[in-house]
């Protein structure tokens, strides 16, 4: 069989089916078979293998439109040509297999009638409607279509140019349709899976975030945004170190999260450390982590899971602190606790039962409690008692001897509960011990002053008198006698009608005491036996019998004539007290000691405060007073300590401003109450001028750093608290390399920069507690509490680092420079911090010698 001859059509179609291969999703099908053209013809006309079919005489062929036609008619990719009436004129093949036209080699040579787009494709006639297209001012567009189909939906993206783009017709379009539905698929099956996997990790209890390589948030669950605050986008993309972890732990987390990405170090099982809210709240959380990689073993990042354990870190907490609490009021208790076995064998005791039974913990322990009571039969008498109320449900409290080791008895309340478990089973038994022989002793001795009371009786300041119930006088003391100026047998059988100053007060007493049955503190005026009145203060009671019905009255009283008139003279003396309050110049409150309530504020606190003096007397000295408790207690013993009269307090006014005040505060008895009188100065601006000039005192005032003297002062309470406690302590002193030279180069005004640079950047690396001065010239030096040697030389490599990476701008110059540093540590011998400083001295002039910029360890 002959081969046919391969055309240069045949040749087109390979080249189109080969390239088309290479069309990917997301492909513009336009931009894509335009590039295949130029390409195709270009290749055609060097190749010189143009091979014009056959054409009229009139018109010559034109190789150019013969190869675009059978490429037209080669492309997978549906083609329509509208009209601008939205009537179709050309398709190739593929387009009319998908619109199931009839006519294939009509419609791909351009000679069927123009159809309507929506007898074909009515829905891509509504898509292209709903994007606009063929309105006025319509253009070219790209959308997505989906299309129902009879093996299920199909995906469309669908590229509309004008044909004026690219030939010169312009009342038409191309329409190219690329088949995405297995992109869509896929999307939709990755949407899906995405959404199973948020869904799981936002119904877990614990906070997950996922983190890619450079520490960053990627990935966060609602778990996470709920406890710590956040909204999910306030999370994404932003650093987690930075964002969750307090200032104080961000290096170590930062380090340790490098070292597990990096491989330097194995993965944590789990690892606690506080997170910041977006409140600023502090969070307990119990992390584990696990690194993510690619499929080749390469980390990419880190899934972290995270347990809020605040609360029950705070219970465990609490546990522990009332387990301690129940541990010392047990060994506090002054009354002996036995902690017994439920076969009565002794398991614990407190002090005070050491005490009590002159025996130690280890002779206790394990003893039968039999062997404290006096015989067989009274510890048979305890079994019984205990085990009778325990069966009824409740506490046996008895009383019953026990005795000491020498053998000494003594009487004993006792008292016996059950230690029971959740599930009811009896777990021990409680012996609450308290020695009552100063009771019995007591209760003897108030026998014997029974006979003594006649004496008491009788020598007691107030009056007292029993009378019948029509008021004939039974039964008189010597102090009735001797305020009324009476004898007894002048008073005893007389009604007592005859002592009242106003005959009507004898009526109003009998009544309120029948109505009520007992007074207390009911004034009225008596009449001695010369006939002087005297104001009484009496208290009385109705006598009752078996049956409880009133047989007699009896009651006391006492002269307040003399009280009567002091509070008189009293009244007089705060009238006195209110014009001098109201009309001084100075701040005055009045105060409750106890509730710290404000009694009264004259016009001048009025004024400072910007309060109402009505408002004033309903508010709280808390509501003025800016310091908190401690601060109020540490000012309280700083007073004390300083010999002090007066208290220096930070006052809040209405405004919100602050202000210092001296407190002058002195107990006064207003109306029979004790009050707080405060006399109060405003020292506002003379704190701030002694603040300003202990600034100048201790700081360098170029550099802002500690000046030598405060360095010293401070360096040296800081030695003696290492050596105190025992505490690691390093000392580094540095050196700015060739200073002189910087300023024979650009000047002391730039030195002085460089010195105000070095001051600023080593102020930023330090800790608080951690203290910085300049000792002179450009030596700097650095004392850091609590840091041990290898600590001290990472830290001052740190600084030594930060410092050579500083570019000082000085006018149009810029300046840099390096340090040489040497560092030491506090030793047992060491007994003041110069001798520290010496050593770290000879260690930085070691390094100066060893070519500077460098840290030298002592």
């Amino acid at each position: 069989m002959k081969n046919r001859r391969t055309t240069p059509e045949d040749r087109l179609r390979q080249r189109a089916r080969e390239y088309a291969a290479r069309m990917r999703d997301g492909d513009d099908p336009v931009e894509f078979w335009t590039a295949f053209c130029e390409e195709a013809l270009a290749g055609t006309a060097e190749s010189g293998l143009a091979d014009p079919p056959e054409a009229d005489a009139d018109c010559p062929p034109d190789p150019k439109a013969s190869r675009l036609h059978t490429l037209f008619l080669s492309l997978r990719t549906p083609v329509l040509l509208l009209n601008a009436d939205f009537e179709v004129e050309v398709m190739n093949p593929a387009a009319v297999e998908l619109t199931g036209a009839r006519g294939l080699e009509s419609w791909s040579r351009g000679d069927y009638a123009p159809v309507p787009l929506a007898e074909l494709a009515p829905w891509l006639e509504g898509a292209l409607e709903a994007e606009g297209l063929g309105a006025a001012g319509g253009d070219a567009c790209r959308l997505d279509v989906p299309v129902a189909r009879q093996h299920g939906a199909r995906h469309f993206n669908v590229s509309v140019s004008l044909t004026a783009d690219f030939s010169d017709r312009h009342d038409g379009y191309a329409v190219v349709l690329d088949d995405i539905t297995g992109r869509v698929e896929g999307e939709r099956e990755l949407a899906r899976e995405r959404n199973r996997v948020a869904h799981y990790l936002d119904v877990v209890g614990s906070m997950v975030f996922t983190l890619d390589a450079a520490g960053k948030v990627d990935m966060v669950n609602r778990t996470a945004c709920r406890v710590l605050g956040y909204a999910e986008e306030e999370l994404l993309g932003r650093d987690w170190v930075d964002t969750m972890v307090p200032l104080i732990h961000r290096d170590e987390i930062r380090d340790c999260l490098y070292l597990v990405l990096s491989g330097q170090v194995e993965e944590e099982d789990e690892r606690t450390f506080q997170v910041t809210t977006r409140e600023g709240f502090k969070r307990m959380v119990q992390w584990q982590g696990q690194v993510l990689t690619t499929e080749g073993g390469l980390p990419v990042g880190m899934l972290l899971s995270g347990t809020d354990i605040t609360e029950q870190r705070a219970i465990e907490e609490a546990l522990a602190e009332k387990e301690l609490w129940l541990r010392s009021t047990f060994v506090a208790l002054g009354e002996a606790v036995l902690i017994l076995t439920p076969e009565m064998a002794i398991l614990d005791a407190n002090p005070a039962a050491e005490a009590m039974f002159q025996m130690a913990q280890a002779d206790l322990q394990g003893r039968p409690v039999a062997d404290l009571h006096v015989s067989a039969g009274h510890y048979d008498d305890f079994l019984a008692r205990s085990t009778s109320a325990f069966e009824a449900g409740e506490q046996a409290m008895f009383e019953l001897p026990l005795k000491r080791r020498k053998g000494e008895i003594f009487p004993a309340d006792q008292s016996v509960s059950l230690i029971k478990g959740d599930d009811g089973a009896t777990l021990g038994v409680v012996n609450v011990i308290r020695d009552i022989s100063d009771r019995k002793h007591a209760e003897a001795e108030l026998k014997r002053s029974e006979e003594e009371f006649r004496r008491i009786f009788e020598t007691i300041e107030e009056g007292y008198m029993v009378t019948d119930l029509e008021g004939t006088v039974l039964m008189v003391n010597p102090a009735t006698c001797r305020l009324l100026q009476y004898d007894e047998s002048e008073l005893v059988g007389r009604n007592i009608d005859n002592l009242y100053k106003v005959a009507g007060e004898r009526q109003t007493f009998r009544e309120a005491l029948q109505a009520r049955g007992a007074i207390r503190g009911l004034q009225m005026t008596a009449r001695r036996k010369d006939g002087t009145p005297i104001v009484i203060e009496a208290n009385a009671h109705q006598v009752l019998n078996n049956q409880d019905e009133p047989v007699a009255m009896e009651g006391t009283f006492r002269d307040i004539t003399r009280r009567i008139e002091a509070e008189r003279v009293l009244r007089e003396s705060e009238k006195q007290y209110r014009a001098f309050f109201e009309n001084n110049h100075a701040i005055m409150l009045l105060t409750d000691p106890k509730s710290e309530r404000i009694i009264d504020a004259n016009p001048a606190a009025g004024d400072f405060y910007g309060y109402p003096i009505e408002v004033m007397r309903t508010m709280n000295l808390s509501q003025i007073n800016a310091l908190d408790r401690d601060e109020m207690f540490t000012e309280m013993r700083r007073s004390m300590d300083e010999g002090r009269t007066y208290f220096i307090l930070r006052h809040r006014l209405a405004s919100g401003e602050m202000r210092d005040v001296e407190v002058y505060s002195g107990p006064i008895m207003v109306q029979g109450a004790q009050r707080l009188y405060s006399v109060i100065h405003d020292v506002t601006k003379r704190i701030e001028l002694e603040q300003e000039m202990k600034l100048l005192a201790t700081t360098d005032a170029l550099t802002g750093a500690s000046n030598r003297h405060q360095f010293f002062a401070l360096g040296g309470v800081e030695v003696q608290r290492a050596k105190r406690y025992a505490l690691p302590l390093t000392v580094v002193m540095l050196d700015i390399d060739y200073f002189k030279s910087i300023n024979d180069t650009y000047g002391h005004a730039a030195g002085d920069q460089v010195l105000k640079a070095l001051s600023r950047a080593v102020s930023k690396l330090l800790r608080a507690p951690d203290v910085f001065g300049r000792l002179g010239g450009e030596e700097f030096a650095a004392i850091l509490p609590q840091t041990g040697i290898e600590e001290g030389a990472e830290v001052a490599e740190r600084l030594r680092s930060t410092l050579a990476g500083l570019a000082v701008a000085v006018g149009d110059e810029t300046v840099t420079f390096t340090v040489s540093m040497g560092v030491t540590q506090v030793r047992a011998g060491d007994r003041t911090v110069e001798e520290v400083l010496n050593r770290a001295d000879e260690a930085l002039y070691k390094a100066k010698r060893m070519g500077r910029n460098r840290v030298v360890r002592d």
